[in-house]
């Protein structure tokens, strides 16, 4: 579980990079939003998955995935880090309460 975990939070802190780098391209640019895609972002490492995804996958299942590499980065990257950090982050432990202090405990006051 703690595997899942760390993904998640991989996931989660690559998505707020990528989201941070869109706002400071928004702000660079005055008058326009930039919201880079996935796709984009992979282009940008060098690598072309929609030629790859047509070629190797069924035309249903490449026109789902190329619509998905449409969508913002940080959010493809961000929706499963955070429900994989919620599905792993198991039931939590209840506490037990304070010990009772009892009588001998006396308030502190101030003079």
């Amino acid at each position: 579980m703690v595997i899942f975990r760390l993904i998640g939070f991989v996931l989660i802190v690559f998505a707020l990079m990528l989201l941070g780098a869109d706002l400071v391209s928004t702000l660079e640019k005055n008058s326009a939003t930039v919201i880079r895609s996935l796709d984009q972002i992979l282009r940008l490492t060098g690598v072309d998955a929609a030629p790859w995804l047509q070629r190797k996958f069924p035309p249903e299942i490449a026109s789902v995935t190329i619509l998905v590499l449409s969508w913002p980065c940080w959010a493809v990257l961000g929706v499963p880090g955070v429900l994989l950090g919620m599905a792993s982050s198991g039931p939590r432990k209840p506490r037990r309460p304070p010990a009772d202090l009892g009588a001998s405990h006396q308030p502190v006051t101030m003079r």
